[in-house]
């Protein structure tokens, strides 16, 4: 790589990493403010800062794209105020030779934040959930919001909570009779012994029996059932928080079950197609910054950074949750955005070229 292309690359680079850092110190900001209302005895100030910290990692990975996106058009708009970029261009520079030197570090940010996504990010999630929840609310109490509701054989069961470990936390475990409810059991927790064995505790029964109902209170009862503990530790997670593998693992799961996987489909496409999504947005600001942005002010850059990047980030969504609803393959529902603004930027940049 020459001096020429180091100096593009670590513009573009140092660009995005601020920008990156702003969206981040604008979001814990806004989510503070919102959150500042559940604050309470159990649920206090430093740990709804404990939740937001560890959710950053997981924004971080969703903000690059759109950081690569405002970074490009500051860092390649500060060069082309300064009339660097025509200088380059005057030299013989070709454009497509300065999108190489500006895609390189956006490419580099964005394995990173891949990894990211892989690594950091589930179990930071985790941990924000199990807080968020258990100290949000009386250890004695349940709730039947935030969790997650399964067929286990022949019972429903509700997961408020689980962690890594394949422990469950907040368990209501339902027995219908064909048409009536057997019984319902509420436990603390749920610990995986061995194969199909569970151990609850904390368990309150309640046997709904045709002429009276009985409750029974026990330290600790057995659970058998057939769904494996990696299983129900990812049914108890949002789709958006788990990693690549995780949603890999779980969709085959739902496919055995015969079982509707589209969601997680889609938050797996989403997430593998985000370095991708980085290069195309790349390119349409390079195409900007050599064209109809080339006079503007850093402010004006910034501003159509942020519209190109919500009109993308909106349209992923709704492509991406309209192939769900109408039940068509979740990767063409992801992939229509993204090459659209590929198209789109190599276009341009061919024409500005």
């Amino acid at each position: 790589m020459s001096k020429i292309d180091k100096y593009i690359a670590s513009s573009v680079l140092w660009a995005c990493l601020i920008v990156a850092v702003v969206l981040l110190g604008l979001d814990f900001a806004l989510t503070f403010i919102e959150q500042i209302k559940k604050v309470s005895d159990t649920y206090t100030i430093q740990s709804l800062l404990q939740v937001i910290m560890y959710r950053l990692p997981g924004k971080l990975a969703e903000y690059i794209p759109i950081a690569s996106l405002i970074g490009t058009l500051m860092g390649l708009g500060t060069l082309a105020a300064t009339s660097e970029l025509t200088v380059m261009r005057a030299a013989g520079m070709p454009i497509w030779r300065i999108g190489f030197a500006a895609c390189q570090p956006i490419l580099v940010v964005s394995l990173l934040g891949m990894g990211i996504s892989e690594f950091v990010a589930p179990m930071a999630e985790q941990k924000a959930n199990l807080i968020e929840k258990f100290q949000g609310q009386e250890s004695d109490t349940f709730s039947l919001t935030g969790g997650v509701w399964l067929k286990a054989d022949s019972d429903f069961v509700y997961i408020d909570a689980a962690d890594a470990t394949g422990k469950l936390y907040g368990i209501q475990i339902f027995s219908p009779n064909e048409q009536q409810l057997k019984y319902i059991i509420k436990a603390t927790s749920a610990q995986h012994v061995d194969g199909s064995l569970w151990q609850l505790s904390g368990v309150t029964q309640t046997i709904f029996a045709p002429d009276h109902i009985e409750t029974n209170k026990m330290k600790h009862a057995d659970w058998n059932v057939s769904i494996k503990p990696e299983h129900l530790f990812l049914a108890s997670q949002e789709p958006d928080t788990l990693s690549l593998s995780q949603l890999m693992s779980y969709q085959q799961y739902l496919r055995q079950q015969k079982l509707d996987a589209s969601q997680y489909e889609l938050e797996f496409w989403i997430t593998a197609l985000r370095p991708v999504a980085s290069l195309a947005l790349v390119l349409v600001a390079l195409s900007s910054v050599f064209g109809p942005l080339r006079s503007s002010t850093m402010g004006g850059r910034i501003f159509s950074g942020v519209i190109i990047g919500l009109a993308f980030q909106n349209a992923l969504n709704l492509f991406g949750r309209m192939s769900v609803a109408v039940n068509f393959p979740p990767i063409i529902g992801v992939s229509i955005p993204i090459l659209i603004c590929l198209l789109a930027g190599i276009i341009l940049v061919r024409r500005r070229g």
